[in-house]
């Protein structure tokens, strides 16, 4: 699982905190500091962050990505 953001995003914050009170490993991956991973971001067809990729599938919206959280700490 990673989660790509940014180093000034309220919404990346959010998320990151929501997953480590979740006791889930993610890998965070600030595309501010990765051009490969902003490439990759954009390739899927996003253009703004957060995004979650679980097994392949990109997740941008954050009640989405909550739901998701909520689902995989259950």
């Amino acid at each position: 699982m990673k989660l790509y953001t940014k180093t000034i995003c309220p919404k990346c914050l959010w998320v990151k905190s929501e997953l480590e009170a979740a006791n889930l490993q993610v890998e965070v991956v600030n595309i501010d500091h990765d051009e490969n991973a902003k490439q990759a971001v954009m390739d899927a067809g996003f253009m703004a962050v957060p995004v979650l990729e679980v097994n392949g599938e990109w997740l941008a919206d954050t009640h989405v990505i909550m739901d998701r959280i909520a689902t995989l700490s259950a």
